[in-house]
């Protein structure tokens, strides 16, 4: 039986990607399509999504928000495995590019002598490969090399402790790791990859080089984000919790370990905490610790405003409000329509799966 099988780091199939053409919808009904299923999709089952009064429905992705293009990077399949060499002694490899051909089998080229070589991932392996064989797209492995080393060259990598790691979260009978994708890529992985309009951020290229001039463009022209700390008047206030008896630094450093809706809360629900946190230097820090995925090249373009501020009269950037910004505009959703910002959106969605094969891969050296 023909079936799908999807990359082990961001959960998108390697084919069945379908673009639609204006004789697939208008525009008009495109967006009430998507607007409807977003004000669904709240607490509801993929059940509930059905169409109703006998809408058809829209099995395409919006081709004002992707194209060939952008979609050519989910074509190519690598692979991680594990083989025996002529001793005997069972070594990890990465394969070099190849193709998903169906029912759960790749076709990629291994060795010096780059030649075809035919792969069942996922599964209970063969005789040349008796483990499973993991798939992915390569951009997503340089996003999981980024998370694990700091660079995108495989040699920083201990490949036999990943490939235990990722194993390890393998779903023998399934077509994808146990990790958390995200609800609009597990929609999606049916038999074969659905194409969700309104999903089109899943497969946005996650590191392409617009995203820094995107990101640098918004902290320069956004002048909501130079707006100063609001004032806050004591009187005879003397604001006190338990947080008020540990030093500033440890503060800081729970504060930092919060994610971004939490943190901004309790920054509201208590005067001390908002007191502490208002200065440029801790959210630079909460950004740069909160926000890894904003890695190279992206984490460029905050050094850029940087240069550009210490130089100019304007008013300076508030790093609160840019961190709040950045927290908001780089949620993965349903319904994005910023071409840029759905790939910021996407590059977070993956880091957060490279996360937890990074706890996996990690506890091998413990």
């Amino acid at each position: 039986m023909a079936f799908d099988c999807y990359c082990a780091i961001c959960g998108v199939g390697f084919s069945g990607m379908r673009i639609g053409t204006p004789s697939d919808a208008t525009a008009e009904r495109r967006r009430q399509y998507v607007d409807r299923i977003s004000r669904s999709l709240n607490g509801t089952t993929t059940a509930d999504l059905e169409c109703r009064d006998g809408e058809e429905p829209i099995h395409s992705y919006d081709p004002s928000l992707v194209d060939q293009d952008n979609i050519a990077w989910t074509s190519q399949v690598h692979c991680l495995g594990m083989q025996d060499d002529t001793k005997g002694k069972s070594r990890a490899f990465l394969s070099g590019p190849g193709y998903y051909a169906d029912a759960g089998e790749l076709a990629v080229k291994v060795g010096q002598t780059a030649r075809r070589t035919y792969f069942n991932c996922y599964g209970f392996g063969t005789d040349e490969v008796p483990g499973p064989v993991m798939p992915f797209h390569w951009c997503c492995f340089e996003v999981l090399l980024r998370a694990l080393t700091g660079t995108t060259d495989p040699k920083n990598v201990n490949l036999e402790a990943l490939y235990e790691a990722m194993s390890s979260l393998c779903n023998w009978s399934g077509s994808a790791l146990r990790v958390q994708y995200g609800d609009d890529v597990v929609r999606a992985q049916g038999q074969y990859w659905q194409s969700l309009p309104g999903a089109e951020y899943t497969v946005r290229h996650p590191s392409t080089t617009a995203i820094s001039e995107t990101i640098t463009a918004n902290l320069q022209t956004n002048k909501k984000l130079r707006a100063p700390p609001a004032e806050i008047n004591l009187g005879t206030r003397q604001p006190k919790n338990p947080f008020s008896t540990l030093p500033t630094e440890l503060v800081h450093q729970i504060c930092s370990l919060l994610p971004g809706e939490s943190l901004k809360s309790l920054t509201q629900a208590s005067l001390f905490i908002n007191l502490i946190t208002r200065d440029d230097y801790f959210w630079k820090r909460v950004i740069a610790t909160d926000m890894p995925w904003l890695e190279a090249p992206e984490s460029e373009a905050l050094r850029k405003v940087v240069d550009l501020d210490s130089s100019s009269r304007e008013t300076p950037l508030n790093y609160q409000l840019v961190y709040q910004w950045l927290d908001e505009v780089s949620k993965p959703k349903f319904g994005m329509d910023d071409p840029v910002l759905m790939a910021v959106a996407n590059r977070r969605r993956i880091w957060g799966v490279c996360e937890e094969v990074a706890r996996a891969y990690r506890s091998h050296f413990t």
